[in-house]
C-alpha cells in the first residue's frame, strides 16, 4: 500500500493536481487506501464473530454548535454479562478515509475476549478538519462513562485504543483527559476523571509533528493538509496540540505501543514511549527488532502473521491487567 501511495502521489504532484487544493491528492488517497480489506482475520473468525453481538449505529450527539454527529458500534459477548471493561476503538486511514467497519473484525475479536468495543465512526477530512474528530471522540468517552452500564460495562475501567491516524486521535484524547491546559487550548473538557482512564493502546500512530516530518512516510503531508487545513502543517497555529509526545504529563494513562519494525512510523513509537518513560508513566512496547524489517505498517491486523497474533494477545494481556489493578 505505501509503495502504491508513493506512485500515484508522486504522479499527481507532478501533474499539479493539488499545490492549491488538498482535495485531488485526499481523494487519491482515499481510494487507494480503501481499495483493499484492513484486517486480515484468523481461520477461525468466524466462530468468534458468533460469540460476540453488535449494536450498531449508537447517535453521539455533536458536543458543539456546527460539529457533526458521530456514531458508536458497540461491540459485547453475546453471554449475560455485566461490569465488563471498555475500550473506545479509533480507527485508521490518515484522517481522510475508512470507517469503523473497516476494523470490525479486529474489534469483535477483542469484545469476544470480556470487553464491550465502541468502534467510532468520526467525520473525516477534509471536510471535518481538525478538532472535529477530537471533539467527537471526547464526546464518545463522554457517552461511555455515563451508559456503560446501559449494556454490562464499567464506567470505571475505560480504555482508549486506536491504529494509524486513529492512533494520534486516540493518544491525544487521552492527553485532554489528564491535562487540563491541553483541554483548555483545544476548548474542550475532560470527558472522565483520569482515575477512570485505565489505559491507551497505541498501533502504528504519529505523535510528534516536530519530527514526523522526517520519516518519509507516504502522503504524510496530503494528510496533515487535510486535517489542520494548512498545506504546510507545520504553520497550522494549533500543531502542538497533536504532539502527544510534548503534551502528556506524568498523570497519563498507562500505554501499550506497538508498531511494525518496517513501519516508517517505528520513530514515533519511540519517541512516545521515551517521552511517556521520563515523565514515569507505566508503558509496555512491543516493536519487534530482529525480524528482518518485514513487519509493515498495520501489521497488527493481518492475523496471518504469528506477530500479529502475538500482538493480540499482548493487547489482550495488556488490557487485563489494567482492569485488574484498581
Amino acid at each position: 500500500m505505501l509503495g502504491a501511495l508513493a506512485i500515484v502521489l508522486g504522479a499527481a504532484a507532478a501533474a499539479g493536481l493539488y499545490q492549491v487544493s488538498v482535495q485531488p491528492g485526499a481523494a487519491i488517497v482515499k481510494a487507494v487506501f480503501e481499495a483493499g480489506s484492513e484486517v486480515t482475520p484468523p481461520a477461525d473468525y468466524e466462530s468468534i464473530a458468533q460469540t460476540v453481538t453488535e449494536t450498531r449505529g449508537v447517535v453521539i450527539t455533536a458536543p458543539t454548535p456546527g460539529t457533526p454527529d458521530s456514531t458508536l458500534n458497540l461491540y459485547a459477548p453475546s453471554i449475560p454479562h455485566t461490569g465488563l471493561p471498555v475500550v473506545l476503538w479509533i480507527h485508521g486511514g490518515g484522517f481522510i478515509s475508512s470507517s469503523a467497519d473497516t476494523v470490525k473484525q479486529y474489534v469483535t475479536m477483542l469484545a469476544a475476549q470480556g470487553y464491550v468495543v465502541a468502534n467510532l465512526d468520526y467525520s473525516l477530512a477534509p471536510d471535518a478538519r481538525y478538532p472535529v474528530a477530537l471533539e467527537q471522540a471526547n464526546a464518545a468517552l463522554s457517552y461511555l462513562g455515563t451508559h456503560a452500564t446501559d449494556f454490562g460495562a464499567d464506567p470505571s475501567l475505560l480504555f482508549v485504543g486506536g491504529d494509524s491516524a486513529g492512533a494520534q486521535i486516540a493518544s491525544e484524547l487521552a492527553a485532554v483527559q489528564t491535562n487540563r491546559a491541553l483541554a483548555d487550548s483545544v476548548g474542550l473538557a475532560a470527558a472522565v476523571t483520569p482515575v477512570d482512564l485505565r489505559g491507551v493502546v497505541l498501533f502504528c500512530g504519529l505523535y510528534d509533528m516536530q519530527t514526523v516530518g522526517s520519516i518519509g512516510f507516504p502522503a504524510l503531508r496530503t494528510y496533515l493538509w487535510a486535517y489542520t487545513g494548512a498545506r504546510d502543517y507545520s504553520s497550522f497555529a494549533a500543531v502542538d496540540q497533536l504532539s502527544t509526545t510534548q503534551t502528556a504529563t506524568n498523570a497519563y494513562p498507562p500505554t501499550f505501543i506497538t508498531v511494525g519494525d518496517a513501519d516508517p512510523f517505528r520513530s514515533q513509537a519511540d519517541e512516545l514511549a521515551a517521552s511517556l518513560s521520563g515523565r514515569g508513566v507505566p508503558v509496555t512496547s512491543l516493536t519487534w527488532d530482529g525480524t528482518g524489517d518485514r513487519l509493515g505498517h498495520e501489521y497488527q491486523f493481518d492475523f496471518s502473521l504469528p506477530e500479529a497474533n502475538t500482538a493480540f494477545t499482548d493487547t489482550v494481556r495488556f488490557l487485563a491487567s489494567r482492569s485488574e489493578n484498581r
